[in-house]
């Protein structure tokens, strides 16, 4: 028993300088000048406008016949969606974020030279980005589904596709956007960001994760584009935010996406 309160003891004790480290480093990048860049709202105002029209659209034109074909699905193919939705479960994304970041803390403490040690905190900085990504585009889809308090599909006998209860709490008044697609949606663009060669392969999760939410009877197809939106968009802001700061990322002036820092430098840790 004395061992293991010793173990105990020394995981809190390297869990508090780990996370020490983490807040130091940040404030460290926090204060410097952030970069100066070219306002870009005429481009975030146009992308806004076609992100509507799209929403609106697909809402019109998708919402009633595909809430409609999901209530007479196979049982046995809306079983296995379900299974399939649970992917878009934001837990094993956080996890995932926190990992990376207290092991690339732990290996920066362990490397033998300045080379290795500023690899591995830039490891530690991509996945610091990807959890920040992950709580913002979560309090976002939160915040949106309870100002909109759309009715789920559920209620469609009732209130029909158009049905809003703006500010409400319920959960049968959530539906756009869907958090399920945020999130996974989230994920792909910070993980594309991150490495442009191996993000897009997330798609294989986030792709059949939205059409789940569909499927299952619990969005429209207008609430999983709503949520593909926010969570595209979330990882774009955390990003350029990161970037002026040089947190994991760079950015020209004039750009739109930031460019990941030290690729070939982390790579060249697994190679």
């Amino acid at each position: 028993m004395a061992g293991e309160a010793v173990s105990v003891e020394a995981v809190q004790e390297r869990a508090g300088r780990v996370s020490r480290e983490i807040w130091r480093d940040l404030a460290a990048h926090w204060r410097r000048a952030p970069t100066p860049v070219v306002r870009l709202w005429p481009l975030w105002m146009a992308l806004a406008v076609l992100g509507l029209a799209a929403l609106l659209f697909v809402g019109v034109h998708f919402d009633l016949a595909a809430a409609r074909a999901a209530k007479r699905l196979d049982p046995s193919l809306v079983a296995f969606y379900e299974a399939v939705t649970r992917a878009g479960k934001s837990d094993w994304l956080f996890a995932l974020a926190v990992l990376t970041i207290f092991y690339g803390l732990s290996r920066r403490e362990r490397a033998p030279d300045t080379r290795r040690r500023a690899a591995w905190g830039l490891v530690a900085s991509r996945g610091f980005y990807f959890l920040i990504v992950m709580a913002f585009s979560g309090i976002a889809a939160q915040i949106v589904k309870h100002i909109v308090g759309r009715a789920r599909p559920a209620l469609i006998a009732l209130d029909g596709p158009f049905h809003f209860d703006l500010f409400s709490l319920k959960s049968v008044l959530a539906s756009f956007p869907s958090g399920h697609t945020t999130t996974v949606f989230a994920a792909f663009a910070a993980l594309t960001l991150l490495a442009p060669r191996v993000g897009p392969a997330f798609l294989l999760i986030a792709l059949p994760v939205a059409a789940s939410r569909i499927i299952v009877g619990a969005h429209y197809p207008s609430d999983v584009c709503g949520g593909l939106c926010l969570g595209l968009a979330s990882a774009l802001i955390v990003a350029r935010v990161f970037a002026r700061r040089r947190i994991a990322f760079t950015l020209a002036p004039d750009a739109l996406l930031p460019k990941a820092r030290g690729a070939a430098a982390i790579r060249a840790l697994f190679s």
